[in-house]
This record gives structure tokens, sequence and C-alpha cells, in this order.
């Protein structure tokens, strides 16, 4: 059996622990960007607002002839914002939306962890530290895909600017988002793919 065979039969037979593990992932990642957020700019949440997605997604279907520039105003629009308003004046103090393609971002990331660890069998070395490298890579780059009004940062930007570097580092760092991030999604497939191998039964010797 091949490793690919290897792993949809896992993880067909795991379907509940990839689930479970891949929940897991997402809810731990949104809790850590919320806790970045609190230490970060001060202040625990005190609102939610949850905005039309489906009427917002067609009236730009409908308005907009070409096809590739829907996608790209859909992508961009909010489903949820959450934050801090000033208790005296009503402004947002800081303010944090999930727009589509953050959304994506985040269901592809838990998936795949959680596939990873859903199918479970025993990691090479290997295969361990490149789903954690590739995690953390895809993980802490990644959260910037997510709007924070308060400073145009994404949550790891804010972790970032927290920790004392500059802007100018900052712009810098940006820059390579867009080759660490795929660089990072193929570390995590890599990952699943070496413990895969590992499930798969050796063929039987030939018969002499």
């Amino acid at each position: 059996m091949s490793a690919l065979g290897a792993l949809a039969t896992r993880a067909r037979a795991r379907q509940r622990a990839v689930a479970a593990a891949a929940l897991a992932v997402f809810a731990v990642y949104q809790a850590l960007i919320l806790g970045i957020l609190v230490a970060g700019l001060g202040g625990t949440p005190n609102y939610l607002r949850l905005y039309p997605a489906w009427e917002n997604a067609r009236r730009i279907t409908r308005l907009t002839p070409s096809a590739a520039d829907a996608v790209a105003l859909i992508a961009r629009e909010p489903l949820l914002e959450y934050g801090r308003l000033h208790p005296a004046f009503g402004v947002a103090v800081w303010s944090y939306e999930l727009t589509w393609s953050s959304l994506v971002f985040f269901l592809s990331f838990s998936a795949l962890v959680g596939l990873y660890l859903g199918i479970g069998g025993l990691a090479t070395r290997w295969g361990a530290v490149g789903s954690l490298s590739g995690a953390g890579v895809v993980g802490l780059l990644g959260a910037s895909v997510s709007s924070l009004t308060h400073c145009g940062l994404g949550s790891f930007g804010l972790l970032l600017a927290v920790s004392g570097l500059s802007t100018t580092t900052l712009q810098w760092w940006e820059r390579f988002e867009p080759v660490l991030i795929p660089a990072g999604y193929a570390l995590v497939v890599l990952a699943i793919l070496a413990r895969a191998r590992g499930l798969a039964p050796a063929w039987p010797a030939a018969a002499t």
C-alpha cells in the first residue's frame, strides 16, 4: 500500500480524531490571537459585530463584471468583528476582523495540522521537525492575514511590535511572507506524508 493510500485509509478510520484535532487547533489558534491582542493593546473585547456575509457576497457578485475582481473583493469582506470600545467615547480602541480569506487560511491550517495529529502513528524525527517548523511558520506569519484596524498590522505583526521591533524591521519581515507561508504549508504536508509512510505496511518479499 502506498503512503497516500495508507493516509486515506487511516484518515477515514480516525475521522473523529482528525476532526477533533482540527477543531482544537482552530480554537487554540484563535485563543492565542485574542491573547496577543489583549496583552498587546490592553483591555478585553467588549463588543462583537456579525456582518451579512452572504448578502454582501451576492451584492458584490451582481455589481462586479469581472469574476476575478469579485473574488478579490469578497475575500476581503469581513464576517465578524470584535474589539474594545472606549467606555467614554464609544469608539474602537482596537478591533479585529475575520474575513473570508483569513477564514480559509485558518481552516486550511487547522485541517492540515489536525490531520497530522489525528492520524496518529509514530512520527519520524524529520517528520516531527517538519510538522512543528512548518506549522510554526504558517501559523505565526499567517496570523497577519487577519485585519487589525488599530494599527494596520496582523496579530503576529502586533506581537513583533509589542516585542520592541522597529517598523523598518516589520516591513522587511513582511516581504518574506509570500514565500515563507507556502514553504510552511509544504513542510506540514511533507510531515503528514512522512507519518503516512510509517503507517503503510511493507510489501511482502517476493517468493524465491
